[in-house]
């Protein structure tokens, strides 16, 4: 879904955040075509932008349910009344969060000023809704380093899986940021490292193989 309530400077979904050159596609055909590939589709992520912003997201969410597809939905977590009520209905099956950086450098992370209690908010309640779901980090040079890493990680907590993403430099909203260098792989690894001691489970993925460690075993 179109449009987002950030402006993260390494966006690489800018046509989608800006609504640049989009042609909306009814959600009539949508659904259409989920209908006539039900034997091949397992399930359906609704993503964005933001897809909390949008009025129509839990009557889309009911119409995909009723198809038979498990929904899982992609968040930045700015909109926790939004989330709580698709929690509380149970419309969702699976729940992944972004969590850009620690919350003192949220500003420089979203672009705007950002009200970090609405994210702590929407944290809390993912973590006790009882539906699986996962917090995600993308590791941008210069917004998100190791110490980050360890707080963010410690805010997951042992009850929660955790993704990091490498960065890609590609297409972002702020072009300068397709001058900056991915983290090499082996700075990733450490990063994995630090989530691994903090979390329920934990996976880095961007880079050429992902690396997948469940911590099945942690207190």
């Amino acid at each position: 879904m179109s449009r987002c309530s950030f402006r993260c400077p390494f966006c690489h979904n800018r046509q989608l955040v800006l609504e640049e050159d989009l042609q909306a596609i009814p959600a009539e055909q949508i659904l259409q075509t989920l209908s006539a590939r039900q034997d091949f589709i397992d399930g359906v992520v609704i993503t964005g932008g933001e897809p909390t912003l949008n009025g129509n997201l839990h009557g889309l969410i009911n119409s995909v349910k009723m198809l038979g597809f498990p929904v899982k939905l992609d968040t930045n977590g700015y909109n926790p009344e939004v989330l709580e009520k698709l929690i509380d209905s149970r419309a969702v099956d699976y729940i992944a969060m972004d969590i850009k950086t620690t919350w003192h450098k949220y500003n420089m992370a979203t672009g705007i000023s950002a009200d970090t209690r609405r994210l702590i908010t929407s944290v809390s309640l993912i973590k006790d809704s009882g539906i699986d779901h996962e917090f995600r980090t993308t590791c941008v040079p210069t917004i998100v380093d190791g110490e980050d890493i360890e707080i963010i990680s410690r805010l997951v907590g042992h009850s929660s899986g955790y993704t990091l993403q490498q960065f890609q430099p590609e297409n972002t909203l702020d072009s300068n940021y397709e001058q900056i260098a991915p983290y090499p792989a082996s700075v990733l690894k450490e990063f994995l490292e630090i989530a691994r001691q903090n979390t329920a489970s934990c996976r880095l993925i961007g880079i050429q193989q992902e690396i997948d460690i469940k911590n099945e075993n942690r207190e």
